[in-house]
């Protein structure tokens, strides 16, 4: 087996957890859907694209792709940047606020500096750190 496969093993099992769960509460119709519904399309998706990832992978593995080790696989530091990121984010939300100049009225010299500040620590950790492609905007960065 290869890496693809055992997870594609797994997200088709979850997916298929939660559509068995999603039964606890009413379903509804299409056009009128119940608590249930959205979880057991959610269910259907998840474990229909895992089941395509996990066809995909057969047909690599037959092709001679084995196990990798995660420990080579994963770029650890990007991930670690990433979570890192997610992390500062969900503390400083709350503090920052998320509309700045709506949610609680500050002073538009508050609102610009910050609004400036979360741009310029999005470019650096997206472009800079994590080397991602971003669109580029109306001055070509």
């Amino acid at each position: 087996m290869n890496n693809d496969q055992v997870s594609s093993g797994i997200w088709f099992f979850l997916g298929l957890t939660i559509c068995v769960a999603s039964f606890q509460y009413k379903l509804g119709t299409f056009s009128s859907p119940s608590s249930g519904f959205m979880p057991l399309l959610s269910g259907l998706a998840i474990s229909f694209f895992s089941l395509v990832g996990l066809i995909d992978a057969t047909i690599r593995k037959k092709r001679g792709e084995g196990w990798t080790s995660f420990r080579k696989a994963v770029r650890w530091e990007k991930a670690l940047i990433v979570l890192i990121s997610l992390f500062a984010y969900g503390l400083l939300l709350r503090p920052i606020g998320f509309l700045l100049r709506v949610i609680v009225p500050q002073r538009w010299l508050v609102v610009s500096g910050g609004s400036f500040l979360i741009t310029v620590a999005a470019y650096i950790v997206f472009e800079v750190l994590l080397k991602s492609e971003l669109p580029k905007g109306f001055w070509g960065f």
